[in-house]
């Protein structure tokens, strides 16, 4: 109300400047300079409850040759409570942490080269982690060909159907014990991929260090070969829904030295100690199928791993094998927003050792308020071990993609 006096005021004045005397004009030339001086305040104050950030955000420029540059990030804060259902979850204690977060910058060089890098800023699921900074994703694919892209970098093997897609779209809060224990997840080498029929059938098959995530040195004079076939033999439509079917089958093969694995597999390179260090040295090899079938707004997947063990010392045996699979259903009801979802799962770590195998149920609800990019998610866990002990969890999760 003040600055509306001031700007009135000057406003009348303004009109009969010429017939006042010098005094006035003086008074004058002052109210002008306060409203100057509001002004300045006003923008200040506008600047400072946050008015104007659109106006003053920063375009994102890049230094080199990109043709465009585009930012994102995930995160994902989640609640838990309950029993320890399988040896992911570090106790059975309720807790608030941040799952996943991460900051992404990718790109594009004329129409045959593109890159990306990201950062996960939040620690893992272990009691004992703490928040810190690591590289999940950084890669520079070469792109001319369509049948024949190569990528060289850090980024996820071609192996296992669930490992390879996206966090933030996958339908469960966590993937399936199998895919966790025996996928190969991020690694250091080179791929090179292709559609053979566009929209059909495509592979991907590269060579890496072996040694896991963020390890630029190879364990030894082998590098891991991994590759996946996928198709789509089957899109139509029956009524007013689109039906299709999808499949998929992959393999690996490795040599390791000193490669951390989990504990199910009770794995002690050291006999001489009295705990078991779940080191593993010799040759690993795997292989799974997969396939997924869309039915309108209803998704079938399933899922089957099985990997290969020699060790180089006989603990726990010369030679074991582990497998495991899933089955899930999720299914987005006539309101948009609201998914419900079903999977069992079920992990052998050693299965020519008795008991020690887990079966989990999951049942869960998402709530999508803007799809995957934002949603809310709610799973109960009821998992079975081998040796009849029971456990149940519940998780809750809340996530923004951008």
């Amino acid at each position: 109300m003040r600055w509306l006096a001031l700007l009135a005021s000057v406003t009348i004045t303004s009109v009969s400047a010429q017939e006042l005397p010098p005094a006035i004009e003086a008074r004058l030339r002052a109210l002008e300079e306060q409203v100057a001086q509001l002004r300045t305040e006003n923008e200040q104050l506008r600047r400072d409850l946050g008015l104007e950030v659109v106006a003053r955000q920063p375009d994102v420029r890049s230094s080199g040759a990109a043709n465009s540059v585009q930012v994102g990030g995930l995160i994902q804060a989640q609640a838990e409570q309950g029993g320890q259902v399988d040896l992911r979850f570090p106790d059975d204690r309720p807790r608030f942490f941040l799952r996943r977060v991460r900051v992404n910058v990718s790109g594009r060089f004329i129409d045959e080269f593109n890159f990306r890098t990201e950062l996960e800023l939040a620690g893992s699921q272990g009691a004992a982690s703490s928040v810190r900074a690591q590289l999940t994703d950084g890669y520079v694919t070469w792109t001319r060909y369509a049948g024949a892209t190569v990528r060289l970098g850090q980024f996820k093997t071609p192996f296992g159907l669930e490992q390879l897609y996206q966090d933030p779209r996958l339908y469960t809060i966590e993937r399936s014990l199998a895919n966790d224990r025996l996928a190969l997840s991020r690694q250091i080498g080179v791929q090179v991929a292709g559609d053979i029929f566009p929209e059909r059938f495509s592979y991907a098959a590269g060579a890496f260090n072996g040694n896991g995530t963020n390890i630029t040195t190879n364990d030894n004079k082998h590098f891991l070969f991994a590759g996946r076939l996928a198709g789509t033999p089957l899109l139509t439509t029956f009524g007013t829904n689109v039906v299709r079917v999808a499949a998929g089958v992959d393999g690996f093969e490795t040599r390791d030295t000193a490669l951390t694995v989990g504990p199910e597999f009770g794995i002690d390179s050291t006999p001489s100690t009295p705990a078991r260090d779940n080191l593993f040295t010799g040759r690993r090899r795997g292989a799974g199928a997969d396939s997924q079938v869309a039915i309108g707004n209803l998704e079938l997947w399933t899922e089957y791993l099985r990997a290969t063990f020699e060790p180089d010392a006989p603990v726990p045996a010369h030679r074991f094998r582990s497998a495991g699979w899933y089955a899930q259903a999720a299914w987005l009801t006539p309101y948009d927003r609201l998914q419900l979802l079903a999977k069992l799962d079920a992990f052998d770590p050693v299965q020519s050792r008795s008991h020690d195998d887990t079966r989990t149920l999951t049942l869960g609800i998402n709530y999508l308020l803007r799809g995957d990019d934002l949603k809310l998610q709610l799973d109960w866990l009821r998992s079975r071990t081998g040796a009849g002990d029971h456990s149940r969890r519940v998780l809750a999760r809340v996530q923004t993609f951008f």
